[in-house]
């Protein structure tokens, strides 16, 4: 049995939204149901596994459409979905009730329950959210049956808030794959049949790295896993070390030349090392420079410790500095350099 793992897209969210490539990643996001399904297509699989949060939220009719749309595009797969925290169920949204297709399948269960595939000899296994938060761990006594069927699991939690999984108990549990959901950082667990896809796009600025989702091919004797990017960018994070002699034009040109070697990914920048008190960091100006979506100053002013001392013997800072200088170690003489610096920045006012 062939299939595709694909969680968590978030169908109808706005990753940097008010940004000027706001438009553009909502778009993305909108796009990456279309492309899990030409990968269906191209994988020949049998079964498409989406273990919650199809949706960024309770999805209206015109959402439930634009999926029943997509789906009907698949050339062979069946679709088997669960919902998450997210897109839960509830009596006022149409998303339990809606007709996705034929071969469109929704565990409406909250408790677990099984749909069976005869022709694929294979039992696929899940529950869908009723609330937000479900603090019950309700995966960790699951436990496949041992019929002959091949037993899929589709599970969408891992936190305290979104039912917490005992790892070690899940992987022993005897299904021949576990199809995560609800973290998006992609993860496949070493020596199980058990992942995270992750999801397809990334969502926020937190989400680093490659985004895409997994295809596989389990049978009664082998298992294979194979990841597949399909994100459009992704998020980078870039350290500029900044030197006591680094001007800011300087500063400005290095992120943009980062921004020039991955023009289509969004940035994370962070500015570290020890700069002239006389240069001033910009977040403002850097952002404006492309795709940058935040900007972390974590430089230290590189002051001139004994003129400073000798300069202001007799009020606050002289004494900060003597008395910081003293208790040494790395800890006190960052907390010398950061405190010396509001510390001057009251002296000018």
């Amino acid at each position: 049995m062939k299939f595709v793992h694909a969680a968590d897209l978030h169908i109808g969210a706005s990753p940097e939204a008010g940004r000027p490539w706001g438009r553009e990643r909502a778009g993305a996001v909108s796009l990456a149901l279309p492309r899990i399904i030409e990968l269906c297509n191209e994988t020949d699989a049998d079964l498409l596994l989406i273990p919650g949060d199809l949706f960024d939220r309770q999805p209206l009719k015109k959402d439930l459409r634009e999926a029943a749309y997509n789906f009907s595009r698949l050339k062979k797969a069946q679709v088997v979905i669960t919902a998450g925290n997210h897109d839960f169920l509830s009596s006022d949204t149409p998303y339990s009730t809606f007709d996705l297709g034929h071969h469109v399948h929704l565990i409406t269960s909250a408790a677990l329950s099984s749909i069976f595939f005869p022709e694929l000899n294979t039992e696929v296994h899940g529950l869908s959210y009723y609330g937000r938060v479900i603090k019950q761990p309700l995966f960790d006594t699951a436990a496949a049956p041992h019929d002959g069927r091949l037993h899929i699991l589709l599970a969408h939690g891992g936190d305290a808030d979104h039912i917490p999984i005992n790892y070690t108990a899940l992987s022993s549990s005897g299904f021949d794959y576990i199809a995560l959901g609800h973290i998006h950082r992609p993860k496949v667990f070493g020596g199980v049949h058990m992942a995270y896809s992750g999801s397809p796009e990334p969502l926020d600025h937190t989400d680093t790295g490659a985004r895409g989702c997994l295809s596989g091919e389990v049978t009664e004797s082998t298992f294979s896993l194979h990841w597949h990017p399909i994100a459009s960018s992704q998020y980078r994070d870039e350290e500029i070390k900044v030197l006591p002699d680094s001007t800011w034009s300087e500063i400005r040109e290095t992120a943009a030349e980062a921004l020039a070697r991955h023009p289509l990914d969004l940035f994370n920048i962070t500015l570290s090392g020890r700069r002239d008190p006389s240069v001033t960091i910009d977040r403002g100006q850097l952002i404006s420079l492309g795709r940058i979506s935040s900007v972390s100053d974590r430089t230290i002013a590189d002051y001139d410790l004994d003129a400073l001392e000798r300069d202001h013997r007799d009020d606050i800072i002289g004494k900060f500095i003597t008395a910081m200088k003293s208790r040494g170690g790395e800890l006190s003489e960052k907390a010398l350099y950061y405190g010396l610096a509001e510390l001057v920045k009251e002296d000018r006012t």
